[in-house]
């Protein structure tokens, strides 16, 4: 058996690999849990669960941001662990960054999962601790179908921006909101103008990525893929012209790992 983890920035997210890993409609039987969790607490049932789970598989495909810390508890089986690093190129998805190994591994695996089973030019924006925006360009005229990662951008996310206002003024220590809604689009008290202010520094920079791409795809309409926890509420926010294009996708990073897996 096959194990998938995707150890992010917060939480670990990991899943068995899929009866059909090359379908749209793949579906993932996901587990989490704090990568605090992970680190300080052994004894806690979700860590102990992924600890079982590590013995029981036969191979562990892993994509790992969360650090070396926490890769630590591989060691012991490290033999069966394939740790995921971006390349030049997988799965007829070409890397353009200058030195590819410096691509983060959830982003890799999240273009790769786009690619393998959306087949089209998109913007995969990320949207979590750090909102992350990457551009997939079909190459149409190579010999055989491939895409290009054209590059991206990281920002903080909705909550690094909350927690930055928070710590860097004196009189905004508000509560975070998850979701306030703006009537028509500017706010009417503090607490509703910090949230659109960290909503519209997310969607201005989309915009202008996603009209960048469209610009370079041979008058193809691009995909804008949007996951991550806050992935529902920044759609929310949306401008129509980005809204009519925008899917949600759940767990990128380990549908990419189960392309990677199925193709060995």
């Amino acid at each position: 058996m096959k194990l998938l983890i995707d150890a992010g920035n917060t939480r670990t997210k990991w899943a068995w690999f899929p009866d059909r890993p090359w379908a749209l409609d793949m579906h993932l039987q996901m587990f989490a849990l704090e990568n605090q969790q992970w680190l300080n607490d052994s004894r806690c049932a979700d860590s102990q669960a992924l600890h079982a789970a590590i013995v029981q598989a036969d191979e562990v495909w892993v994509s790992n941001v969360a650090g070396a810390e926490w890769q630590q508890s591989l060691d012991a089986v490290k033999e069966k662990v394939t740790l995921i690093k971006a390349s030049p190129g997988a799965l007829g998805l070409n890397n353009s960054y200058g030195m590819p190994a410096q691509l983060g591994s959830d982003r890799w695996c999240s273009l790769l999962a786009v690619w393998r089973l959306h087949k089209q030019d998109a913007l995969v924006v990320t949207a979590g601790t750090a909102m992350t925006m990457d551009a997939l360009v079909i190459q149409p005229d190579a010999e055989e179908r491939t895409a290009t990662f054209a590059g991206g951008s990281i920002q903080p996310g909705l909550n690094l921006m909350w927690q930055s206002l928070q710590q860097g003024t004196a009189q905004l220590d508000y509560e975070y909101p998850h979701n306030t809604a703006l009537a028509n689009g500017f706010a009417r008290n503090s607490q509703q103008a910090m949230w659109a202010g960290c909503v519209q520094a997310l969607i201005a920079p989309m915009t202008s990525q996603f009209i960048e791409l469209q610009s370079m795809t041979d008058g193809r309409q691009p995909a804008l893929v949007l996951s991550g926890g806050d992935a529902v509420i920044l759609q929310r926010y949306l401008p129509d012209a980005l809204s009519l294009n925008a899917i949600i996708v759940d767990n990128l990073v380990l549908k990419g790992l189960a392309c990677l897996a199925e193709s060995t």
